[in-house]
């Protein structure tokens, strides 16, 4: 796999997937786009990867879309978003593991979007959400205007927007938008930490989980509870199921390997 602009790196049934354009705080160009899509796409279908990380290199998250890039292949905004962007945002929510945000500095614009769309977030004390599209005359996109009134509500979450106001990663823990928020210094092991602690969970448990926790955003309470069912009777007397219930009574860590 040849990435330009992404860093891939795979130990422990760890996937970390990077943003490697320090310079311009990751700012997102066609190309990111593009490997973007590539790295999703091969540690979704990697059977060997439990959780994945998503992280930006140096001093931030991303400042979001790259404005100086002069030259693309974009037929205008829909044709990046429907093209470009969506094709990684669909392999990170349904991605049949759990994806952590690790967030330090500034996740702005479509970066701050890209956050949002992790299962889980993890915030260094310095670091921000930022819905910046007001700025340029422009809406939240790549689901923005989706996510942050779920977590905010309709009237914080507006004000946020239009006026682009960070939210800074104290109120991400409050708004229950961060899990975890740490000192800069410790983001990287407790983030790495987590992830391999989730990574000797069970496979299935995270898997169905969180399928059913994110399909029931937009389905009713019956739909969720019958889709349940189902699911448990799959995952009842299954392999992972006889060993953790052997490991409860044995008194010990089940071994999901």
């Amino acid at each position: 796999m040849n990435l330009e602009t992404i860093e891939l790196d795979k130990k422990d049934k760890v996937a970390t997937i990077k943003l490697n354009r320090p310079k311009l705080l990751n700012a997102v160009n066609e190309q990111l786009v593009w490997d973007f899509q590539e790295a999703t796409e091969d540690v979704k279908n990697d059977d060997d990867i439990r959780v994945v990380i998503l992280k930006g290199s140096g001093r931030g998250f991303s400042a979001g879309a790259d404005l100086s890039e002069r030259s693309t292949s974009w037929k205008g905004s829909k044709d990046a978003l429907i093209r470009g962007y969506k094709p990684f945002f669909k392999n990170i929510i349904e991605m049949p593991k759990p994806v952590i945000g690790s967030i330090a500095g500034p996740a702005a614009g479509i970066g701050a979007a890209i956050a949002m769309s992790c299962d889980l977030r993890v915030m260094s004390d310095d670091s921000y959400i930022l819905s910046v599209f007001s700025n340029i005359a422009l809406v939240p996109d790549g689901g923005l205007s989706w996510y942050l009134p779920k977590y905010m509500g309709f009237s914080k979450a507006y004000e946020h927007a239009i006026e682009a106001k960070k939210i800074s990663a104290h109120e991400c823990l409050n708004y229950g938008i961060a899990n975890k928020v740490v000192p800069l210094e410790e983001l990287e092991s407790t983030t790495h930490t987590w992830a391999e602690h989730l990574a000797k969970r069970s496979s299935q448990s995270l898997n169905h989980t969180k399928r059913l926790m994110r399909e029931s955003l937009q389905v009713s309470y019956w739909d969720t509870f019958h889709d349940e069912a189902e699911i448990q009777n799959e995952l009842t007397a299954s392999s992972q199921n006889r060993e953790a219930v052997k490991a409860f009574f044995e008194k010990r860590e089940p071994d999901f390997n």
